[in-house]
């Protein structure tokens, strides 16, 4: 399913164009900022809040969810190039006696922003929304290229012994991007 996003941002070296989504719409939905001479991405991923993970959470199971972030460049004879990527994650935990749910949020490694509330739905939110994730400067990027965003989110339930040689299952979606100068 395709869905276009009317959105124009001008950088002072750049200019991104119309982008468009190109996942179903219960997937990863990421929208570009050019801000500042960088290149941020804003993501939500409610697809990756199931009912297990629900059911986990309220068990008090720490729940993790790990998302990573990339700013590629398409290629037509190779592999597309990674020029950014930023590994993120949000865990929550539940105290079953106070009915409070602890959420914090992390990038590669470093807790960097910690909340506490007694609201599920405040908490779904926190969990899988991330603003203003710093992808790349804007100098590094060339006009007449094709970029895209992507962004692809997993969590930490348990399922089982599989042979099955891609690990866990995904959540992901991607916007895309032209660069004019």
């Amino acid at each position: 399913m395709t869905r276009p996003l009317l959105h124009r941002l001008t950088g002072p070296i750049l200019l991104l164009g119309t982008a468009t989504v190109l996942v179903a719409a219960s997937d990863v939905r990421i929208t570009p900022v050019v801000a500042d001479d960088r290149v941020y991405a804003n993501f939500a991923a409610p697809a990756v809040f199931t009912d297990g993970v629900r059911e986990a959470v309220q068990s008090g199971l720490p729940m993790t969810f790990t998302f990573v972030a990339e700013l590629r460049r398409t290629s037509t004879l190779w592999f597309d190039k990674t020029l950014a990527s930023a590994e993120l994650a949000s865990t929550v935990k539940f105290d079953t006696l106070t009915g409070a749910y602890q959420v914090s949020k992390s990038r590669e490694g470093t807790v960097h922003w910690s909340q506490q509330t007694q609201k599920e739905e405040e908490m779904r939110l926190w969990v899988t929304e991330f603003e203003r994730v710093l992808l790349t400067e804007t100098s590094r990027l060339e006009g007449g290229n094709d970029y895209y965003v992507r962004v692809r989110a997993r969590d930490s339930l348990p399922r089982g012994f599989s042979l099955w040689p891609w690990g866990r299952a995904e959540t992901s979606g991607r916007v895309e991007l032209t660069v004019l100068r």
